[in-house]
């Protein structure tokens, strides 16, 4: 398979996965919410998300299965995870002073505008973290060819 094809078939995987992860974080921020206010809800419902998304992705889009390194991925991950919080709690907060007494609906799609920038970090990294050797398009498609 080409660099160029790999690459397109992880971001489709990641997206797929992505989605889903986001979908259940968004659920869960907003249940956890009112038990618990945004900032506490929304690192609960990261982490639970975290965890499930770098197991999912490990295995699915990165094609490393198996338990080994499983642990040292799920230790990478809290860097991912530090990311999304910061993003997102950084954006909670903007959202606190900007309006005390926002609904839901606005916490939540607060959390969702967070979560877009943290999600293409964790692509770039994650893809590092699984595919170290892994050629790079640009310099797969620069690269010479022989007639």
């Amino acid at each position: 398979m080409s660099a160029r094809r790999k690459l397109g078939a992880q971001v489709v995987k990641f997206a797929i996965i992505g989605v889903g992860s986001t979908v259940l974080n968004l659920v869960l921020f907003a249940l956890f919410r009112h038990a618990m206010g945004n900032q506490w809800a929304n690192i609960t419902a990261l982490l639970i998300c975290t965890v499930i998304n770098t197991s999912l992705n490990r295995r699915f889009t990165f094609n490393a299965g198996g338990t080994g390194g499983a642990a040292r991925v799920q230790l990478q991950s809290l860097v991912l995870l530090a990311i999304t919080v910061a993003m997102t709690s950084g954006a909670l907060e903007i959202l606190r002073r900007a309006d005390p007494h926002a609904n839901s609906l606005v916490s939540t799609a607060t959390v969702a505008a967070g979560n877009v920038i943290a999600t293409i970090i964790r692509f770039v990294l994650l893809r590092r973290w699984f595919a170290p050797s892994a050629p790079d398009v640009v310099a797969a498609e620069s690269a010479p060819t022989a007639l």
